[in-house]
């Protein structure tokens, strides 16, 4: 089957108003660079009214698929065959169309689209006209408008017509960069690269923050953080992890305060350090993997107190979801079997056998001032913090450098 263009929906964008060509740009330049990593050459992407269409140069659809199912912002997407605006040509080409699927015992409809109002004849006649030459042609084919197998899709512009079988469905969302940067708190469970991968459906750019508890907690565990960053990086190309050391402070819980707030006290600074660190890297929000009720740091009371520490935004996607959902999601995505991986992280570690579910701020406070130096430690930690860029499903080996460093040499170009 001859195809000659990929049609492409933005569905949402459609919306927007006065900034809806700058979303169009940010769309069709994450289009460019998606496709260009997946077939190694960077695509011409046309604007049409509403619409974008990728010219395939005699080249097959079925390469482009897999990037432009990766591509935030799209709605559907379709191969299609375009011809003149003459109605015999459009009805040659459906026919041709249909020459190339198995039709046995097939049901089918018609449906005509007319953006061009100057097309001789109303869409609804002309979806009659085409029936009856299908079914003059292809007798096997039975009508039926309701409860079809087949689509044959007509899309009548104003320079051509598009004519296709299939609609794929596209992720949605808004274009990758359209909404601000924000620092992920991506444990290795199943639920934080959830969180990451919804926010990143929302035009937001991701950095993960991962606090390890070397040695507590194994070099696997590390491994495992940073393959998964590699499973989210297939939508942006790269994704920027931040590894932070953060067995000191739990030592410091461990010995000064009770065991059962533990888990709260940890979260408590956990945000501490992502806000000081989303400063230096200009994100404007945290996100988590929070879902409510599901252990115990996770009740009303427990994020209550928690927040308390950060004036940032704290952005919690998953925060109503059903475990079955995020579960799918997470499949669906490649970052399930990675995330079950049994490799412990610092908070499951120093986890309490009694949390408390309902602690008090007062309580929290009082006991992280029994930390002898804590804005010190918390200090450290920011400054012993690595930075790995992580490239998709590791195309290329991750680059490795202190925080700090990256900050001072950005600020030095800056200067």
């Amino acid at each position: 089957m001859k195809y000659d263009h990929i049609l492409v929906r933005y569905g949402e964008l459609g919306l927007k108003g006065k900034n809806q060509k700058q979303f169009l740009k940010t769309l069709v330049n994450n289009m460019r660079r998606q496709v260009e990593r997946e077939i190694g050459k960077r695509p011409d992407v046309i604007r049409e009214q509403g619409r974008l269409s990728i010219p395939l140069k005699g080249q097959p659809p079925q390469p482009f698929y897999p990037a432009l199912d990766r591509v935030f912002g799209i709605s559907t997407y379709s191969p299609v065959m375009t011809t003149s605006l003459d109605p015999a040509d459009i009805q040659a080409a459906v026919l041709s169309e249909l020459a190339q699927v198995p039709l046995e015992g097939k049901t089918f409809r018609v449906s005509v689209r007319r953006a061009n109002k100057r097309f001789p004849i109303r869409s609804m006649d002309f979806q009659l006209q085409l029936a009856e030459a299908i079914l003059a042609k292809y007798p096997q084919l039975v009508p039926n408008l309701t409860n079809y197998d087949l689509e044959i899709s007509v899309d009548i512009r104003f320079e051509q017509a598009h004519i296709f079988l299939e609609k794929r469905p596209g992720l949605g969302g808004l274009p990758l960069g359209t909404g601000g940067r924000a620092e992920l708190l991506l444990s290795g469970g199943i639920d934080s690269p959830v969180a990451g991968w919804l926010m990143m459906r929302r035009g937001v750019v991701v950095e993960g923050l991962h606090f390890h508890s070397y040695p507590y907690t194994s070099k696997q565990a590390e491994e495992k953080v940073l393959h998964l960053a590699e499973k989210m990086a297939a939508y942006s190309g790269h994704i920027d992890l931040h590894l932070v050391p953060f067995t000191p402070i739990q030592e410091a819980i461990g010995a000064n305060c009770h065991s059962n707030i533990r888990i709260t006290l940890m979260r408590r600074i956990m945000l501490r350090i992502a806000e000081q660190i989303a400063d230096l890297r200009h994100a404007k929000a945290l996100v988590t993997g929070d879902n409510i009720g599901q252990v115990a740091s996770q009740t009303i009371e427990s994020l209550y107190a928690i927040n308390e520490v950060t004036t940032m935004p704290v952005l919690r996607p998953l925060l109503t979801y059903d475990k079955v959902d995020t579960v799918k999601i997470a499949k669906a995505i490649d970052t399930y079997e990675t995330s079950v991986l049994p490799y412990e992280d610092c908070c499951t570690v120093f986890v309490p056998k009694e949390p408390k579910t309902k602690p008090k701020r007062h309580e929290c406070a009082r006991e992280e001032g029994r930390i002898e130096g804590l804005d010190e430690l918390i200090r450290q930690a920011i400054e012993g913090t690595e930075t790995v860029r992580c490239f998709a499903n590791g195309s290329q080996p991750p680059k490795r450098a202190k925080l700090m460093d990256l900050i001072a040499a950005k600020d030095e170009d800056n200067g």
